[in-house]
């Protein structure tokens, strides 16, 4: 692991939160980061109506080697009393150098930066671990997340998939 997986972000309302790799203890705060979304934030991220985080998508989403599968966290507050801000993953593709992203940011602490840097931060740790380039399926209508990746520089080829883009990015 690179030294951003333990470091602080600076959101853009002044506050500060940390980064940390993701763990197996760590369900919890998916958990309750999931009860702090919308229904529409759910479906743009998981790309279906969730009402709840099934047990076993918390238990694999936090089961990482820190090598082909690998997620930060952003988190205020002390440990063992945390609240999750985001988190950003990759899983690698088969043997491959390219690797799926991931990002998630609840929505009472959306469009404070955390998402970006998140994304800057695995992106480092995704070169350090061999991979080359991500890959990402956005629905057309989650703007924001498309704004995102057009801000960071990272939309460079954009496929349609049904009512998906699949855009590819070096990293």
């Amino acid at each position: 692991m690179t030294d951003t997986a333990q470091s602080t972000i600076q959101l853009k309302n002044g506050h500060r939160a940390r980064v940390r790799p993701i763990g197996p203890g760590d369900e919890d705060l998916l958990y309750d980061a999931f009860s702090r979304m919308s229904e529409r934030s759910v479906y743009l991220r998981f790309l279906s109506p969730l009402k709840r985080l099934p047990e076993e998508t918390a238990h694999h989403l936090a089961d990482v080697d820190h090598h082909n599968r690998y997620a930060l966290l952003a988190v205020e507050g002390p440990p063992g009393k945390e609240r999750m801000l985001g988190v950003a993953r990759y899983d690698r593709i088969g043997d491959s150098d390219t690797a799926e992203m991931a990002v998630a940011v609840p929505d009472d602490v959306q469009r404070q930066g955390i998402g970006a840097q998140l994304l800057s931060r695995i992106a480092q740790e995704a070169r350090t671990q061999g991979i080359k380039q991500f890959m990402v399926l956005v629905l057309a209508e989650n703007q924001s997340m498309l704004h995102l990746l057009r801000n960071m520089g990272w939309i460079h080829q954009a496929r349609a998939k049904g009512p998906a883009y699949e855009i590819t990015f070096d990293v």
